[in-house]
């Protein structure tokens, strides 16, 4: 087989109905996404024997436990995000069609068939048209982040198992939905079960949420090397900005540890979430600045502010929530 481009690939994702059992992108219900990059990998350590034989080279080696590991980057498709947002440790609802996607206290994986509950996935991702089938898959954590006007998306990805799919399926594709430059705005608000995020800020240069369920592979005792399941841990959320520095407003708060809201939204189609065809939106509840950095860089250059954020639990409500209002229904 000659080489082979990576714009020749493509991933599919099927969410499972037992965890771990790998659905081939032959099933009904598959559905292919559109990616920018990923690196899905079989992650073991294998053992090296270091008997002492009258030499200083390891004498043997066996296989060990395994696990699947590795990031996915796309763009914020909300045709495609729910797919992907079902497998995180989320409390998941549904009003009026718009997905709400809240962090949740589970200590591991698990799926269903059907619901508004967390899901594990098969992915199949086809590398110069050889077929790498992964089951019992999950996010760990994610960014989004605004790249050139372009809301996009880096999931860190576990699965259970890799396998070679029995047959790869035919990949269908449709028109991207993108939130470009035009799409977002920024509002920052007192703290609260429900800030009024009344007025834009029309500031800010940049915006990055980044979520850590930090994930970890857990193996056992079976008969079989794959990961068992995955153990979340402490939900660490984070947020950093750039904006211009207009007054001295946010700085007093972060010196004064007052709480703040913060929210980030995308829209298409509509002036307002309710009006759009399609949006999304990042809505932290409670945070505090760990940072509010602002400096005379050089004569020429703009007085900017660098700001980090970190959300905060809510007595009766949620640190952050994601909200997806996509055409995208997930039984």
């Amino acid at each position: 087989m000659p080489a082979g481009l990576g714009g020749g690939g493509w991933l599919a994702i099927k969410h499972e109905a037992t965890m771990g059992t790998y659905l081939p992108p032959t099933t009904a219900g598959t559905v292919w996404v559109p990616i920018l990059s990923e690196d899905f990998r079989y992650r073991e350590d294998r053992y090296f024997s270091p008997q002492i034989r009258q030499q200083t080279i390891v004498s043997d080696a066996q296989q060990s436990f395994y696990h699947i590991e590795g990031d996915i980057r796309m763009e914020v498709d909300p045709t495609f995000m729910p797919y992907f947002l079902h497998c995180c440790r989320h409390n998941i609802t549904n009003p009026a069609g718009v997905y709400g996607y809240a962090p949740s206290s589970a200590g591991s994986a698990s799926t269903a068939a059907t619901g508004l509950v967390p899901r594990t996935a098969s992915i199949t991702i086809v590398r110069n048209g050889i077929g790498f089938g992964y089951a019992g898959c999950v996010f760990g954590g994610y960014e989004f982040t605004i790249d050139n006007g372009v809301l996009v998306c880096t999931l860190n990805g576990f699965g259970l198992s890799e396998t070679t799919p029995g047959g790869l399926g035919s990949p269908a594709w449709i028109q991207p939905v993108l939130f470009g430059a035009a799409a977002h705005s920024v509002y920052v608000d007192t703290a609260g079960l429900t800030p009024a995020f009344a007025t834009a800020d029309l500031n800010y240069n940049g915006f990055t949420f980044t979520s850590n369920f930090n994930a970890s592979a857990q193996n056992r005792l079976t008969s079989s090397r794959a990961a068992t399941y995955i153990a979340y841990g402490e939900t660490e959320a984070t947020y950093s900005t750039e904006l211009d520095f207009v007054d001295k407003t946010e700085y007093t708060n972060m010196v004064a540890n007052t709480f703040r809201a913060i929210k980030l939204e995308s829209l298409k189609g509509g002036a307002t979430f309710a009006t759009a065809t399609t949006a999304f939106k990042i809505e932290i509840f409670n945070s505090t600045y760990t940072e509010y950095a602002v400096n005379l860089a050089g004569m020429g250059d703009l007085i900017m502010a660098t700001s980090e954020g970190r959300a905060v639990g809510i007595a009766g409500g949620d640190a952050y929530k994601i909200s997806v209002k996509t055409p995208t229904t997930i039984a």
